[in-house]
């Protein structure tokens, strides 16, 4: 039996050893904007409530941050974003983009955010879409922390009511607008939407919703009032629960 060429076995086990070694950079690369890039770990949620825009790409520092688009209603959840240099732009999703929103704003590092897409391409209103710090502080023990968030265009001024009542910052929230948290005691709540000139009008109700021990909240509208087809008024809840820990 001829024996085993050295070389031959060497060259082998450099070649496993490399690849062994290349294997997590290949991986790595292969995540994008969802990996955590290292100091950053910032994460950003684009919801578009625009009913004209169509769908979007993300672009940041002037470089498409991915191949996801956004579009009518639907929330994209959280996700790592590869840098905090502004701009944060959204571009059409077509073949020749065109920019339809830029925020020159610097994200912050370890902190979660939201953009409401909201507004009309046809007026340029969109260009007054709303990012929100979604970060907030540890409510006290027992309870949760509940926003306000008025998205749908053309809505008259808006009240945010947990189970009939109304905190004095949820009153009369115009379009483009966010209340600052309130504090609730954990429980269920059904919660209203009301006109702010006719305390009576609900316009849409979220029942049985549940508020927990130490998170926060962002209840926000969407769509039209009085259209009855897929930009029909509504309203959603999110739980923003990545929150700064502080001593009380």
């Amino acid at each position: 039996m001829t024996k085993p060429n050295k070389s031959s076995f060497l060259v082998s086990l450099l070649l496993i050893t490399a690849g062994t070694l290349l294997l997590p950079f290949i991986s790595s690369c292969g995540k994008g904007a969802n990996a955590n890039p290292t100091g950053l770990n910032t994460q950003l949620q684009i919801i578009n409530l625009s009913p004209d825009i169509q769908p979007v790409n993300l672009y940041l520092n002037f470089i498409k941050e991915s191949t996801t688009t956004y579009t009518y209603p639907t929330g994209s959840g959280y996700f790592f974003i590869s840098t905090l240099t502004p701009p944060l732009q959204l571009r059409s999703a077509t073949l020749a983009p065109v920019n339809l929103i830029t925020i020159n704003s610097t994200l912050k590092a370890n902190s979660k955010y939201t953009l409401f897409i909201t507004g009309f391409k046809s007026d340029s209103s969109i260009k007054k879409s709303i990012l929100l710090l979604d970060t907030a502080t540890v409510p006290p023990l027992g309870r949760g922390i509940v926003r306000f968030v008025h998205c749908s265009p053309t809505s008259a001024p808006l009240d945010l009511k947990a189970n009939g009542t109304s905190a004095k910052l949820w009153t009369n929230i115009a379009f483009d607008s966010v209340s600052k948290y309130v504090q609730l005691p954990v429980g269920n709540y059904n919660f209203t939407i009301n006109l702010n000139a006719s305390q009576d009008n609900v316009q849409f109700q979220l029942p049985n919703v549940t508020i927990q021990d130490g998170r926060a909240y962002t209840i926000y509208t969407q769509g039209i009032v009085g259209r009855t087809d897929s930009v029909a008024f509504g309203a959603a809840v999110l739980t923003n629960n990545l929150l700064l820990k502080t001593n009380r």
